[in-house]
C-alpha cells in the first residue's frame, strides 16, 4: 500500500504555485512540444498546428470550468454566480475540456477551409501528443489526491487520512500507460487517418467507464450521479461510440483502396 502524502504547493523561487495547475500547465508545454515535433510526420504545417493548439487550450479550459459547474456541482455555484470565476480553487471537466476541444478543432478547421479529409490525420497529430501531457497533467491530481476513490486495501491504494483509499488519478495514470507505450512505438508506421484518435476515444471511453464505478461515494464533493452514473461516465460511452465509429470508418475506408 502507498503511504499517504498530500504536495499541494511548489516554489518557483519566492512564488507558490499549486501543484495541480503546475502539473497541467507542465502536460500541455509536453503535448504542444510533441506536436510542433512531429507535425511534419502527420503532414502537417508547424504554423497551422500552433494556431489550431492555442484555440483549443482557450475552449478547453472554457469547456473544463463550465462542464463542472453545470454537472458536478451546479447547486453551489447557483448560490454564489461568482465563484464561476474563480478557477484557482479548482474544479475542471476532463470531458468538458475533450468537448470544448473540439469545438475548437472543428471552428478553425473550418475557419482555415482546410478540407475535411484532412480532418482525422490532425486529429492523430493531436491524439498521440495529447496522451503524454494527459498523463503528465494526471501526476498533479495524484499529488493532490483530489480524486479520492472508494476505501480498499488493494495494494495500490494509498493510505489516507481517514482510511486506505483508492486514488482515482494514479489509476488513471497506470491504465494511460500501455496507451501511451502503443502510441510511441507506433508513431513511425503507416497507420490509416483516424487511427491514433480512433484508438484514443475508444480507450479512454472504455478505461473511464470502468474506473469511475471505483470513485468515492462517501466523502464530502463526491461526484454527482444521475441513475447510478457519473456525469463523465455518459460521456465516456459517447465517446466511446464516436472513437469505434472512427476507427472503423478510417479502416474500412483504408482497405477498400488497398484493395
Amino acid at each position: 500500500m502507498i503511504p499517504w502524502f498530500q504536495w499541494t504547493t511548489v516554489y518557483l523561487g519566492p512564488v507558490p504555485l499549486r501543484v495541480s495547475g503546475f502539473f497541467v500547465a507542465l502536460g500541455m508545454l509536453l503535448s504542444m512540444r510533441l506536436i510542433w515535433k512531429y507535425a511534419s510526420s502527420f503532414h502537417q504545417k508547424k504554423e497551422d498546428m500552433a494556431d489550431l493548439v492555442f484555440w483549443m487550450l482557450v475552449f478547453g479550459m472554457i469547456g473544463a470550468r463550465l462542464f463542472h459547474v453545470l454537472f458536478y456541482e451546479f447547486s453551489s455555484y447557483a448560490d454564489d454566480p461568482a465563484r464561476v470565476f474563480f478557477i484557482w480553487e479548482g474544479g475542471l471537466s476532463s470531458f468538458g475540456g475533450f468537448f470544448g476541444a473540439a469545438f475548437a478543432f472543428f471552428w478553425f478547421l473550418k475557419r482555415k477551409n482546410i478540407r475535411e479529409t484532412l480532418w482525422p490525420c490532425i486529429g492523430d497529430l493531436l491524439a498521440f501528443a495529447s496522451v503524454f501531457g494527459w498523463i503528465v497533467g494526471r501526476i498533479g491530481c495524484f499529488m493532490i489526491h483530489d480524486h479520492l476513490g472508494r476505501p480498499c486495501n488493494f495494494f495500490l491504494a494509498i493510505g489516507g487520512p481517514d482510511q486506505p483509499r483508492l486514488d482515482m488519478a494514479f489509476l488513471e495514470i497506470l491504465g494511460l500507460l500501455p496507451l501511451a507505450f502503443l502510441f510511441f512505438f507506433s508513431r513511425k508506421k503507416h497507420k490509416p487517418d483516424g487511427w491514433f484518435l480512433g484508438i484514443l476515444f475508444m480507450y479512454y471511453g472504455v478505461l473511464r467507464f470502468i474506473l469511475d464505478f471505483f470513485r468515492a461515494t462517501d466523502i464530502i464533493g463526491a461526484d454527482a450521479r444521475y441513475a447510478g452514473l457519473t456525469p463523465a461516465q455518459y460521456f465516456a460511452i459517447l465517446m466511446a461510440a464516436v472513437g469505434l465509429r472512427v476507427f472503423f470508418k478510417k479502416t474500412n475506408q483504408q482497405l477498400t483502396i488497398n484493395n
